[in-house]
């Protein structure tokens, strides 16, 4: 595993915990109302002004179309820039090659469109920073597994981020039988919906680092 992202931070002092503990990347939910997690414009500037260099930052949002994802990278400058689209991933072959390689696609997947997602996933997979599969958005929905284990089997040489239903109670599983690039927790971490718990990210990174230097045995 290569990517471990906290998402949905809203407090510098949980980013800089995020840091300390070893998380790779931080993300910031903006523009995005129907969340409680959701960053104006001005609270994600001012967040990102305070982040240290030894961490990736990413920016989750869901834009109508490619000239939002364009406006959007232009005016708030972060490592990655997690893209949850309702229009055609295709659409995003419009943008400029340095702009789809700091690109987080987000997708949905089930057993209905599981074949379409795992030909994107093969099709894109060295046009975009990695893919994350996600049908729960912050609502702690559980994890497929057996699903989830056949597309990264499927795609194998993919980045593929994993998301939803993730925990201290199973994250070493999930690991050890996924292998994933990459792991991406929210809910899990907090106190209430939307408010991170200090105690919980920092139980949690404890976790992770556990089960790496197990592994290396």
């Amino acid at each position: 595993m290569q990517y471990l992202k906290i998402c949905g931070l809203k407090d510098p002092l949980h980013v800089r915990l995020c840091a300390e503990y070893g998380a790779d990347a931080v993300g910031f939910i903006y523009n995005v109302p129907s969340s409680p997690r959701n960053l104006e414009k001005e609270e994600l500037l001012n967040l990102l002004r305070e982040i240290s260099r030894n961490i990736f930052t990413v920016i989750i949002f869901k834009p109508s179309d490619i000239g939002e994802i364009a406006k959007t990278m232009n005016e708030i400058d972060a490592n990655f820039y997690q893209v949850h689209c309702d229009f055609n991933i295709r659409e995003l072959d419009r943008l400029p090659n340095k702009m789809r390689t700091k690109l987080i696609v987000a997708v949905k997947i089930n057993q209905d469109n599981k074949e379409s997602v795992i030909r994107e996933i093969i099709h894109s997979f060295n046009q975009f920073y990695a893919f994350l599969l996600d049908n729960s958005e912050g609502h702690g929905s559980d994890l497929n597994f057996d699903l989830i284990l056949e597309v990264i089997r499927r795609t194998y040489g993919s980045k593929i981020i994993i998301a939803g239903g993730i925990d201290i109670n199973n994250i070493e599983f999930l690991i050890k039988n996924l292998k994933p690039f990459g792991i991406d927790v929210s809910s899990s971490l907090e106190s209430e919906k939307g408010v991170k718990d200090p105690i919980k990210i920092v139980k949690f990174l404890d976790k992770i680092q556990e089960v790496k230097e197990s592994l290396q045995k």
